[in-house]
């Protein structure tokens, strides 16, 4: 076999790739963002001495107390957030992040339904409860999306902690693994963090201490996600998605050892 043949049939479906070239590019611009609002905060905080300059000189009459105030307040704010590590944009950084990689799993397990007619015949869909007028209704590619959901719903999702709730979705289709437990670890901690910055106004509770008792946090505390903190989630969810492609190209590999890929 040529070394072009080899490559082709080791390689993963076009579907496979795009589904986590796009999560993959989610984090990225992500990351992007953060860093590039972080960079204009900074810049902000010199806009203050230009206009109290220019209104002191007289070098420009339009500028009004007002507009002098304003942008002293920006300074202050700006100043604020370099003062102690932008924690605004790294709550919502880490809020989205969390979120794409909700996506990511709920888009890979309805992919492979769409994909892989065999995904059907797993023990937990047999045993779903489909309301067949909905579903008729629905599109092939919402109807595994709908399937996503419902079998979530099934295995207790929402209920369950950290990347638990991904790998109980993905089980069924013999996509769970093991991990390191320093991923397995940070991810949890993501997973709490973001819960409480999305349901308790970012502020320390009981659970959140329960649940990571590492983290230096007291009750009431209002949860700061560090750049270092952000760096080691994303780290995290980067080498989990990586561990994702490997099983799906593990499976690749295993249906060429039984006579070739179908895609």
């Amino acid at each position: 076999m040529s070394e072009s043949a080899s490559i082709r049939r080791a390689s993963l479906p076009d579907w496979v790739v795009t589904v986590f070239r796009g999560c993959l590019d989610q984090q990225e611009d992500i990351c992007r963002v953060l860093q590039l609002s972080m960079d204009g905060i900074a810049t902000l905080r010199g806009r203050y001495s230009a206009v109290k300059y220019l209104a002191q000189a007289g070098d420009d009459p339009h500028i009004t107390s007002e507009e002098v105030e304003e942008a002293e307040r920006t300074r202050n704010l700006a100043q604020g957030e370099v003062d102690n590590g932008f924690p605004l944009l790294h709550e919502q950084a880490t809020v989205a992040m969390w979120g794409s990689l909700e996506a990511l799993i709920r888009r890979f397990v309805a992919s492979w339904l769409a994909e892989r007619p065999e995904a059907w015949q797993a023990t937990q869909i047999g045993r779903l409860k489909v309301r067949v007028g909905e579903y008729e209704s629905l599109s092939h590619a919402d109807r595994c999306l709908w399937i996503a959901d419902l079998l979530d719903q099934e295995i207790s999702g929402p209920q369950r902690s950290g990347i638990s709730r991904f790998e109980a979705l993905l089980q069924p289709f013999g996509l769970d693994g093991p991990l390191p437990e320093g991923i397995q670890k940070s991810l949890f901690e993501l997973s709490q963090i973001r819960n409480v910055i999305v349901h308790r106004q970012a502020l320390a509770d009981r659970k959140l201490l329960d649940a990571c008792p590492w983290l230096s946090f007291r009750i009431g505390d209002r949860v700061r996600v560090t750049h270092a903190m952000w760096r080691a989630y994303h780290e995290a969810v980067s080498e989990y998605v990586i561990e994702l492609i490997r099983r799906a190209r593990a499976c690749v590999k295993c249906e060429q050892g039984e006579g070739g890929l179908t895609q």
